[in-house]
């Protein structure tokens, strides 16, 4: 069996055809949806997420001092400049970074006027303080 010029170019052009569909359709799935960390999350994964956020933070009593509706709050401030990771660090264990002076501890004591913080929450879990941050950045 002869195979023609054209049916080797028919075959390339669905191949490209074909990954073209799929690429579209996962800009497209990415734009749709919100993500956490680069990884796409249902809308439904995302509200459950914001639910258990909200009763963490009042739980631990967060909103003793942070109020998530304020405009000139806490997560306005360091949204998009301040990692999740040290997010976290600073949250399980405040008093480590301000031993080592971290400048960004230091200009968040410097902008929010605080002496001691109580950020000393080694037990939560990855989860719960992702699940907290999305209930705060809820209000942006």
């Amino acid at each position: 069996m002869k195979i023609s010029a054209n049916t080797i170019f028919g075959t390339i052009i669905s191949v490209i055809m074909l990954f073209m569909i799929f690429w579209m359709v996962s800009i497209q799935i990415k734009n749709d949806y919100p993500t956490v960390n680069n990884k796409v999350v249902e809308p439904k994964a995302m509200e459950f997420s914001i639910e258990r956020g909200r009763v963490i933070f009042l739980n631990e009593g967060c909103y003793r001092c942070h109020k998530p509706d304020k405009k000139d709050g806490f997560i306005p401030v360091v949204t998009g400049k301040i990692s999740r990771e040290w997010l976290f660090k600073f949250i399980r264990d405040e008093k480590s970074l301000v031993e080592v002076q971290d400048p960004d501890v230091l200009q968040l004591k410097e902008v929010f006027n605080w002496a001691n913080g109580e950020h000393n929450r080694e037990a939560l879990t990855d989860q719960e303080l992702t699940d907290i941050l999305n209930y705060l950045e809820s209000f942006i």
